[in-house]
């Protein structure tokens, strides 16, 4: 029996090990990042290129990073957002320059060279995308909040986890800082789904590519979006569809909230939901544009902003 003590020992401790790092860590945001070899890491990337060898993204990563994925571009495409799980040993840095066009340079210090990823977006699915809307919460004074999502369609992904019961009893503060019971802090809930029905196109913009950075600059402020809120709708759209001749760009928003209902608790004074869908066009077409009123911001104020691409039901007129 003495003998397997040593034995029974280091059994105990490696499975210690084990247990905890299969929770998956959070990758830090905003901070340089030194990852523990024996720990297991989650981040969630948004492709901004791919190709067979691996896709480069930002997300989590302060730099932005590329994961080594063979295969890679029978799986994903520039629009997914990946959760990525790895080992802090698969982990090194690494500075890399992708270019994919004229109008697209993609620089990464970061590289993951073994990763477990699954794409949230699935685009052989002729149904709509729910890609990247994020909430932020501007409470008058820290505020306990929970939030419920009633989808149309299926939640493919969340950041931090969306519970049984949704995200339950988090702090909000009136910087928009979120604390979680379990000492999570993030700035924003995320989340992806897929709908049911195609949103139309009655009214809408269409934009050349070129012009897409100027075009958003512009009208997402009178959609009720802040600066910060507006730079972070155009950091993660630009690269998609500045590489299309033009899109006719609409606003569903009204029947994307019928779609993706939301409770929060205790009920804000102002809500601002902005959804974008898109159609990519190899030449303009005339679209009667929306009637924009700028929602005026009272109170506790939540905003969520999102997007994803037309399905084949939708048609450009």
């Amino acid at each position: 029996m003495k003998r397997l003590l040593p034995a029974i020992l280091v059994f105990l401790v490696l499975f210690s090990l084990c247990s905890c790092t299969r929770k998956g860590t959070p990758v830090p945001s905003g901070a340089d990042f030194v990852p523990r070899d024996n720990e297991l890491y989650t981040a969630y990337v948004y492709v901004q290129y791919v190709d067979g060898d691996g896709f480069a993204g930002s997300g989590t990563f302060r730099d932005g990073v590329y994961v080594a994925y063979p295969g890679a571009d029978a799986v994903f495409r520039t629009t997914n957002t990946v959760k990525v799980e790895f080992f802090g040993r698969d982990y090194r840095v690494e500075d890399k320059t992708f270019s994919k066009s004229d109008n697209f340079t993609f620089t990464s210090n970061q590289t993951v060279t073994s990763a477990v990823s699954a794409a949230k977006s699935d685009p052989a699915k002729d149904e709509p995308v729910y890609e990247k809307p994020i909430l932020y919460f501007y409470p008058e004074t820290d505020t306990v909040c929970s939030v419920r999502l009633e989808l149309d369609g299926a939640l493919t992904c969340s950041y931090p986890p969306y519970g049984e019961n949704g995200w339950e009893r988090f702090t909000a503060s009136p910087d928009g800082t979120l604390r979680f019971e379990n000492g999570g802090e993030y700035y924003a809930l995320y989340w992806e789904g897929t709908g049911v029905e195609p949103f139309d196109f009655t009214t809408g913009f269409c934009v050349k590519g070129s012009d897409t950075a100027a075009f958003l600059a512009d009208v997402l402020p009178r959609l009720g979006l802040s600066a910060r809120e507006a730079n972070e709708f155009i950091v993660y759209w630009l690269p998609i569809l500045q590489q299309n001749p033009y899109n006719l760009i609409s606003f569903p928003s009204a029947a994307y909230a019928k779609a993706a209902r939301l409770t929060i608790e205790p009920k804000p004074d102002t809500l601002i939901r902005v959804y974008m869908t898109y159609q990519p066009l190899t030449a303009p077409v005339e679209i009667e544009p929306p009637l924009i009123t700028t929602p005026e911001r009272v109170g506790f104020t939540v905003v969520e902003w999102g997007g994803g691409p037309a399905v084949s039901e939708q048609i450009a007129p």
